[in-house]
């Protein structure tokens, strides 16, 4: 569920079942929520550092910042020398709910996600809806450039329906928009006249951006 961000500028609204003040850090337990103008986050346990100012939540964690929704059992959040958020979580998913529907999505062994950039390592990506991963990449890490609208991926393999169709040791595509690359496999079954069993079909299509007002499409196809 995506939440709502505070309308309260510069300050953070903090709920939780109990609470300790320590020398240098609250400590947060039970059904903890952190919201600002800019994050969201949910937890069994957080600790704020007083001195920076940073998150460590811990238990059933949802972090939400402007575009994307992190879960995992451990996530850290601070802030950079520009004042920019910066978070960390391991073994965690991901949803990158500001592209909506067709938003990428999977299982990372780490995420690291600052407003202009998202590093993932031993990572799986989709543009499937969450649960419904038809196909997706499976890579040792993965880079999305916000800000230069590229993804770059390390090692990629991409399955389709759990079955490995082709292999790049890098591979880049747009992240939003137009560009050059795969478009989603088609798998179909047919009968041959007079044959008892069924015959399927794969076809992997590749899409070239060429110009503005110009495309081309190759689809690569087998036929049992």
């Amino acid at each position: 569920n995506i939440e709502e961000f505070s309308k309260d500028t510069g300050s953070l609204d903090i709920e939780s079942d109990s609470s300790e003040i320590l020398s240098d850090k609250y400590l947060l337990k039970g059904d903890v929520e952190v919201n600002s103008e800019s994050l969201f986050l949910a937890a069994d346990e957080v600790e704020i550092s007083t001195v920076d100012n940073s998150l460590l939540a811990s238990g059933d964690v949802r972090f939400q910042d402007q575009s994307y929704l992190i879960t995992s059992d451990l996530l850290s959040a601070t802030r950079d020398e520009n004042d920019e958020l910066i978070a960390t979580a391991k073994n965690a998913k991901y949803q990158d709910f500001g592209a909506g529907l067709a938003g990428a999505n999977g299982y990372t062994e780490s995420i690291y996600k600052t407003p202009t950039t998202v590093l993932l390592k031993n990572t799986t990506y989709s543009l499937c809806p969450v649960n419904k991963n038809d196909w997706l990449i499976e890579a040792d890490q993965i880079e999305m450039n916000l800000v230069k609208n590229r993804g770059i991926a390390n090692n990629a393999l991409v399955k389709f329906y759990g079955i490995p169709i082709f292999y790049a040791p890098k591979y880049s595509w747009v992240l939003v928009g137009r560009g050059s690359g795969f478009l989603t496999p088609n798998y179909s079954k047919y009968s041959e006249p007079g044959a008892k069993d069924s015959s399927y079909s794969l076809r992997v299509p590749y899409y070239f951006n060429i110009a503005p007002d110009r495309d081309l499409l190759l689809a690569l196809t087998y036929m049992s």
